[in-house]
């Protein structure tokens, strides 16, 4: 879902956490206010932000607005609640004479609600995250959504004195369109630009951030030239003292033979990797104009997840007669505004698709499907920094959706983690009405608050954890 990571900046991480998770806070809160109210609950405060209190705002229909020094949010105070968990007998008095100081002569604690209304107060303040969601994502597909228009290709290498070197064409070029046209591919541009012999070809690429145009004359000789093509490996990423490693390949380096046999794919090269297992084996590499062989021998029993050589590999590929060897790059797309009926079921669609991602992690984790790294915990800090990006790329990119879409998807996962059915938690509160309903009478509240409070220290301390792991390893370090 957080395909945007770009880097990490300490102050847009600092404005991402003020402009996505005290906003979403918030709203969570107002659900809840505006739940109890339908249901006659008397709130006594709604605070922005925790205490300790700077001041008192202005009274609304018996509630206290309050400005409080902590800006984590907000809160809503019912009476007989204290936030996390309900009050004993002794306490809802108190709640109750303090109403009564204020002229509030009509009092309802939360505990005088019925089952169902009790529900809808707690499950409030999701809904009200769930709400918000499909609004912003509403807005996202009004704004525009990406329709994929063609591919690009990534230029490893251009040998030198070739007809493209000689047209500009250098290593790590993106070319996006040849004559003016995109192309689905790779595999079509090439067979397009075989297609051009004798004809003007103007290239668009992409290079350092900026595009530029290449054009190309063809040579007399190349229609009359084979156009050989092979399959190759590229290395994207190399395990320390791994035995690709110990024999000097490098990142970048372009596996064309295997013990003198070509490679006829990725698929290929692991079967020969596996085949040879143990023994020595010959890779003939290629490192810019220069090719050399390279020996070493696959471990038979690697450790998890770094493979017999110890490497990362990716397609490439290589025309002769155009003596390049290039790879798919990225989709090239643009932006389509949706109609509104249209853009409210992307709303609705995005928000479950979140909700279903979300509650699929822990089966994809113990599937393997997914690592646990890639399911790592974010706190506040963490989501603050993966909201630094998404600001940043919203403002280079001078597209509002990447923040907003961002936004959308941390108010559902709020809204969903609160609904969880544990101890302090909304969802764990909606657990001990139900459980009421089956028993026909309530959980002592002094139990119940107890199992709470002891929810609320493990949370805490969990968080805690977190945020540590957040700060001295951040999440955007993970994406390159």
């Amino acid at each position: 879902m957080f395909d945007f990571l770009l880097g990490n900046d300490p102050l847009s991480g600092i404005i991402a956490f003020f402009l996505v998770l005290i906003p979403l806070i918030l709203i969570h809160e107002i659900g809840h206010f505006l739940a109890a109210k339908l249901a006659g609950i008397t709130v006594l405060e709604f605070g922005i932000g925790f205490p300790p209190r700077i001041t008192r705002l202005f009274t609304w229909r018996e509630t206290e607005f309050t400005l409080n020094w902590l800006p984590l949010g907000g809160f809503v105070r019912p009476l007989g609640d204290d936030i996390v968990r309900p009050l004993d007998g002794e306490a809802v008095e108190h709640d109750r004479n303090e109403a009564l100081s204020r002229n509030i002569q009509m009092t309802k604690s939360v505990s005088e609600a019925t089952p169902l209304q009790r529900i809808v107060f707690l499950s409030a303040g999701a809904l009200a995250n769930f709400l918000t969601a499909i609004v912003l994502f509403t807005i996202v597909a009004l704004g525009g959504l990406p329709e994929r228009i063609g591919g690009s290709v990534e230029v490893i290498h251009v040998a030198a004195g070739s007809m493209l070197a000689e047209a500009g064409l250098q290593d790590g070029d993106i070319i996006l369109n040849l004559n003016g046209q995109t192309f689905e591919d790779a595999a079509r541009f090439i067979e397009r630009l075989q297609e051009m012999d004798g004809q003007p070809v103007s290239l668009a690429i992409q290079r350092e951030n900026r595009e530029e145009p290449v054009t190309l004359n063809f040579t007399p000789a190349f229609a009359d030239t084979p156009a050989e093509t092979g399959a190759y490996a590229q290395i994207a990423g190399i395990v320390p003292g791994a035995p690709a490693d110990l024999a000097g390949i490098q990142p970048g380096d372009i596996v064309t033979a295997f013990n003198g046999a070509p490679i006829n794919s990725l698929d290929h090269f692991k079967e020969l990797t596996q085949q040879n297992a143990g023994d020595e084996i010959t890779l003939a590499l290629r490192r810019g104009d220069e090719a050399f062989d390279v020996s070493l021998i696959p471990r038979e029993n690697p450790p998890e997840g770094q493979g017999a050589m110890g490497i990362v590999i990716w397609p490439a590929f290589g025309v002769s007669n155009l003596s390049l060897i290039y790879r798919d790059g990225f989709a090239q797309e643009t932006y389509v505004p949706q109609p509104l009926d249209k853009a409210l079921q992307y709303g609705f669609d995005r928000v479950g698709y979140v909700v279903a991602t979300t509650a699929s992690i822990p089966a994809q984790l113990v599937s393997g499907a997914l690592t646990a790294d890639e399911a790592r915990p974010v706190s506040i800090v963490g989501l603050s920094q993966i909201g630094g990006v998404a600001l940043q790329q919203s403002i280079e990119e001078g597209r509002p959706g990447v923040i907003l879409n961002f936004i959308g998807v941390i108010s559902v996962a709020l809204g969903f983690f609160n609904l969880l059915p544990l101890p302090a938690l909304d969802g764990g509160r909606i657990l001990f009405v139900l459980i009421e309903i089956v028993r026909g009478r309530p959980v002592a509240p002094e139990r119940e608050g107890l199992i709470h409070l002891v929810g609320l220290v493990l949370l805490l301390s969990l968080s805690a954890i977190v945020i540590l792991n957040d700060v001295l390893n951040p999440i955007t370090n993970l994406i390159r």
